[in-house]
């Protein structure tokens, strides 16, 4: 049981480090990011769909365009 707790803070320490990271990049390309974005970044906790929004924030031609692959 403790290394099951353990394992849930490590994954979620992961999505939270993860999704950082989302947001720094979209920062850095975009300037400012609409609250609603950061709140679904924020709730993600899939690291495979975080790795692929972080591949998504680099490569996006608009903020709209990485917008449509939240959904």
């Amino acid at each position: 049981m403790i290394a099951t707790i353990f394992e849930e803070r490590e994954m979620k320490g992961r999505a939270e480090g993860k999704a950082e990271t989302v947001l720094t990049v979209l920062r850095a390309r975009f300037r400012q990011v609409p609250k609603r974005v950061e709140s679904a970044i924020g709730q993600m906790t899939d690291s495979v769909a975080l790795d692929s929004w972080a591949e998504h924030a680099a490569t996006c031609k608009s903020l709209e365009d990485f917008e449509k692959a939240l959904r």
